[in-house]
């Protein structure tokens, strides 16, 4: 893989991406808003009756009762507006079951783990998963997708931490890179022993001598993350090509390793795909992680974007980046379930962006914001109060899904 070629071909792709204001869709009246969000008000707090009372297996997949999987279906098709094709790309193939088994695995791996570093390597699960349905593979958890999505909360959080020192996450960068390209290793401490155990788990899966582009995919993840420590320092002489480069090489190698992971291989095209959703996914989560990146150490494109009032341009030109690499899926892969899963796709990003602008509002004009929430499903306070740590709604569904996926549901008190 020539990281380099990639990353010059989507700078130029975001370059030449425009930069007015999206096509979001329909807009959703403030009435209907409101009902949308008592409809979720309620399905959340029947699924976290039925979780700690009842014990049924809300998270089960096929054992769902029929009342609750008509629930689920409603809130999917008519909150969220999912197309029947759409919702049955996961609601049919294991989604549910796939991911609580991974909860277990990763909580069997380390009972320390936090239910949040869980949940951020959900999100790289599912990424394998929408790509197994691409390739026409089942949808599972195998020993290396499970230890590669438990990588980022190991790894990407260390080196994106700002209390950690610039030498400290290069000696620890060099340790493991030796042991990505094969070497034995000693590691420092038991973090570092995890994170090599880890890796262990993908070697027995994909043996070194016959899969060499796992590997490849591993260690350019690996150089793309310790590039990225630059970004730490907010370096003044970085110029915003530098930062955007770091940003492209960073996303898009994460989700090659993922392709890899799947079969071993990939073809050119479907190589060139999974760069593209890498990139256009740490595009988003650059802007939703804008005001904390502000207000720490670390400096992004979007960081710059936000702080020089130029946010709003860089959104509209990742909803055009994005479409300009969706638009290829098709010549990528060829399961029947492809253009169900784009929709999928660019559905999420249009709703990942929106929650962030919801988020960020500071950074955004009023009118822009304005006009991005005339399309959201929820009302921008509504998004904010859900997503606010002290929301008690929030902290009780959390600690019902602990309860019920580690089996302690009887432990969990006070669940409103």
């Amino acid at each position: 893989m020539n990281v380099e070629l990639y990353i010059e071909e989507f700078v130029t792709l975001w370059n030449n991406s425009h930069t007015r204001f999206p096509e979001l869709g329909e807009v959703i009246s403030h009435e209907e808003k409101i009902k949308r969000e008592e409809a979720l008000e309620q399905f959340m707090k029947q699924t976290k009756r039925e979780v700690s009372v009842t014990g049924k297996d809300v998270f089960g997949g096929s054992n769902l009762p029929l009342n609750t999987k008509q629930r689920v279906v409603g809130i999917f098709k008519h909150i969220f507006d999912f197309h029947d094709d759409e919702f049955s790309v996961f609601s049919g193939r294991g989604f549910t079951s796939v991911t609580k088994e991974f909860m277990n695995m990763a909580r069997n791996f380390d009972p320390s783990v936090s239910m949040d570093d869980i949940f951020q390597a959900c999100r790289n699960l599912w990424i394998i998963n929408s790509l197994q349905i691409l390739m026409d593979e089942p949808v599972r958890v195998g020993p290396a997708a499970f230890a590669y999505s438990m990588l980022y909360p190991y790894t990407d959080n260390y080196l994106d931490d700002v209390s950690v020192s610039k030498s400290e996450k290069i000696s620890f960068s060099n340790r493991f890179s030796a042991r990505l390209h094969g070497h034995n290793v000693l590691a420092v401490n038991n973090y570092e022993q995890k994170i090599f155990d880890l890796v262990s788990m993908i070697e027995i899966e994909w043996p070194r001598q016959n899969y060499p582009k796992v590997y490849e995919s591993l260690v350019a993840i690996h150089d793309a993350q310790t590039r990225s420590i630059q970004l730490v320092s907010k370096d003044s002489t970085l110029t915003d090509n530098d930062l955007l480069s770091v940003c492209i090489a960073k996303g898009g190698t994460s989700v090659v390793a993922d392709g890899y992971l799947i079969r071993g291989d990939m073809t050119v095209e479907q190589e060139w795909f999974c760069f593209g959703f890498g990139t256009l996914l740490q595009f988003i989560d650059d802007i939703q992680d804008v005001n904390e990146d502000c207000s720490g150490q670390l400096e992004t494109i979007f960081t710059r974007g936000a702080l020089s009032g130029k946010l709003e341009e860089l959104t509209n030109r990742t909803l055009s980046f994005t479409h300009s690499v969706l638009e290829k899926i098709n010549y990528c892969y060829r399961s029947s379930a492809t253009p169900s899963v784009r929709g999928l796709m660019e559905k999420s990003v249009v709703s990942m962006l929106s929650e962030a602008v919801a988020l960020n509002v500071q950074f955004f004009s009023p009118v822009y914001s304005s006009a991005f929430e005339q399309h959201s499903p929820f009302r921008y306070s509504f998004i904010r109060k859900r997503r606010n740590n002290s929301d008690p709604s929030r902290i009780s569904l959390m600690k019902t899904i602990e309860g019920y996926i580690f089996g302690k549901e009887k432990a969990v008190v006070g669940i409103s």
